[in-house]
């Protein structure tokens, strides 16, 4: 018999980055994995950052192939300025550490779109040299 996960707020699939190190060692383990990360960088006082934490969770429960990231850009001010963070909220594509698509502003048809096309495995990778 198959067990099914529980769903809710105690077990949110959306991992919320706590430190520098923590994003470090996330980003490198899905980049090791070949896993996309789709990183969600908002703020608790940005309202329009918080309307998107329902969509963000929905995704990231019906994605588990994907690691869905959350920073608060007012915890972790040196992840956000090295990703050019300016207005929340940012959504960032990540593929082998590297940024493939963003998204700035409450977009959630956008971001449905950047989800789903990251978890196509058929996806043709453009390589620029």
């Amino acid at each position: 018999m198959e067990t099914q996960q529980p769903r809710g707020v105690g077990n949110s699939k959306v991992v919320k980055v706590q430190s520098e190190e923590a994003w470090e060692l996330f980003t490198n383990q899905a980049s090791n994995e070949g896993r996309p990360v789709v990183a969600h960088f908002g703020a608790s006082w940005c309202v329009t950052s918080l309307s998107m934490n329902y969509k963000f969770e929905e995704l990231a429960q019906t994605h588990p192939e994907i690691l869905f990231l959350y920073v608060d850009v007012d915890d972790i001010q040196s992840v956000s300025s090295k990703y050019g963070v300016k207005a929340m909220p940012t959504f960032f594509l990540i593929k082998n550490k590297e940024v493939v698509r963003k998204i700035v502003g409450a977009n959630p048809d956008e971001l449905k779109k950047l989800v789903d096309a990251s978890a196509d495995p058929f996806e043709t990778q453009i390589v620029v040299e």
